[in-house]
């Protein structure tokens, strides 16, 4: 179980910063969500050292914050997503 404690404001770290390269790739992503439009279906092939699970997973959260519904399945190691 985890241990919980509380402490001033000033003692806690500030929150880390997001990468200019994960920046990037999320907006990669908003970019592949909003390209889709109803009626239509994403289609992506993953590259060298990705896994259709985390391309799926990417294109899930884009979706969240884009404020959009998406469903997403793979076949075959291709992920396939539509506007749901």
């Amino acid at each position: 179980m985890a241990t919980f404690s509380v402490i001033d404001a000033v003692q806690a770290p500030r929150p880390l910063r997001q990468s200019g390269r994960l920046k990037a790739r999320m907006a990669e992503y908003e970019r592949f969500v909003n390209g889709v439009k109803e009626g239509r279906v994403g289609k992506l092939h993953p590259s060298a050292g990705e896994t259709a699970r985390s391309v799926a997973v990417r294109v899930s959260r884009a979706g969240k914050r884009l404020g959009k519904a998406v469903d997403t399945w793979v076949v075959d190691g291709v992920v396939y997503f539509k506007l749901a």
